[in-house]
């Protein structure tokens, strides 16, 4: 039994509310990268009700989790609770955030994943500080990518040195950048 499993109550509560999760055919993929990985240390950039942190996390890793608002942030504490995810939510703005992670030297290479889910016109904005804060070998997964809004995004981590990136058709699509460098 897999945490998809497990998650399979959150993820239909998730579907009739409307809130935008990874869904079963994303996590089932991004579990498969998270237990290949197995990764320490996790950053996640939109948190919603916690569904795809609980897959982030589901391999003991410590998932830090960025989500602005906080009636749902609160929903995503509740979930890690259930779920046994060690997990931080941290209830303010992606940018903001991240420049205060990037302060604390200890951070810098330090997350084995960073998952970006926020909003999508913030990519751009969040992928050099995400490539500071994400280890030689680490992964920084984007979700999404085939929005509106998303295009330079992804020509940004095709063509960028320190990546080598693979895009994912799922839905509306994922990419997943290896720091190389």
């Amino acid at each position: 039994m897999s945490v998809l499993d497990d998650l399979k109550s959150l993820e239909q509560d998730s579907l009739t509310r409307g809130i935008p999760i990874v869904g079963f055919d994303k996590g089932t993929w991004l579990l498969h990268q998270v237990m290949h990985l197995q990764p320490r240390k996790v950053l996640e950039l939109g948190t919603a009700n916690g569904y795809s942190g609980c897959i982030l996390g589901s391999e003991g890793a410590v998932v830090i989790t960025i989500e602005k608002d906080a009636k749902i942030a609160a929903e995503a504490k509740q979930n890690f609770k259930k779920f046994v995810i060690n997990a931080e939510v941290i209830v303010d703005d992606v940018l903001s955030t991240l420049k205060e992670l990037l302060v604390d030297e200890t951070n810098i290479e330090s997350f084995d994943l960073i998952f970006i889910d926020c909003a999508k016109k913030l990519y751009n904005q969040v992928l050099d500080d995400c490539i500071k804060l994400v280890r030689v070998g680490g992964l920084i997964i984007a979700d999404n990518i085939s929005f509106d809004g998303c295009q330079d995004f992804k020509k940004r981590v095709t063509d960028h040195p320190l990546l080598r990136t693979d895009f994912v058709s799922i839905k509306d699509g994922l990419s997943c950048s290896e720091r190389v460098n």
